[in-house]
C-alpha cells in the first residue's frame, strides 16, 4: 500500500472518531412532537414586535377624512381623497365611487373627470334613444300580438 493511502486511511479514521465522540458528547435534539414549533407563538409572545400582531387604530379603508355623499338609492356614496397619481405618484384629489361599506368602486381624478363631464350630453342622449327604441318594440310586440289573437278568434 502506498503512504499516501496509508496516511488517508489514517486520517479518515481520525475523522470518524472524533464524529462519533461529538455525537455523544451532544444532548439529544427532540424529535417529533417534542419539538415546538416556532410559529405557534405570535411574534409578540417569542419577543418581537410586529405590527402584524396588532390591531390597527383605525380602518385603512376608507380614510378618516370626510364624510361621503350618499347617491339616490342609498347604496353608494362619493367621496373626495387625496391619492396618488397614475402617472407621476404626486398626491392629487380624486372623486371615489365607494359601497356603503367602505369599498373602493373605482375613481377619477380632476382630468377623467373633466371628460366625463364632456361625455354626459352624448351618453344622456343614447339612453333617450335607447328608451324610445324599447318604447317601440314594446308597442310593435303589443300590436303583433294583439293581431294574431285577432286571427284567431272564429267569427260569430
Amino acid at each position: 500500500m502506498s503512504s499516501f493511502r496509508r496516511s488517508g486511511q489514517c486520517v479518515l479514521r481520525q475523522v470518524r472518531a472524533r464524529a462519533v465522540a461529538g455525537k455523544a458528547s451532544r444532548p439529544a435534539k427532540p424529535t417529533g412532537a417534542a419539538q415546538a414549533d416556532p410559529r405557534a407563538r405570535s411574534f409578540e409572545e417569542r419577543g418581537f414586535e410586529a405590527a402584524r400582531d396588532r390591531r390597527r387604530l383605525r380602518p385603512y379603508w376608507p380614510p378618516p377624512e370626510g364624510e361621503g355623499l350618499e347617491l339616490p338609492g342609498g347604496r353608494k356614496q362619493v367621496q373626495v381623497l387625496t391619492a396618488k397619481s397614475d402617472v407621476d405618484g404626486a398626491l392629487e384629489a380624486q372623486l371615489a365611487f365607494l359601497t356603503r361599506g367602505g369599498h373602493r368602486l373605482f375613481y377619477l381624478n380632476e382630468e377623467e373627470l373633466a371628460e366625463l363631464e364632456k361625455l354626459a350630453p352624448r351618453i344622456s342622449e343614447y339612453f333617450e334613444l335607447w328608451e324610445e327604441k324599447a318604447k317601440e318594440a314594446a308597442e310593435s310586440e303589443d300590436s303583433k300580438r294583439l293581431h294574431k289573437e285577432l286571427q284567431q278568434r272564429p267569427l260569430e
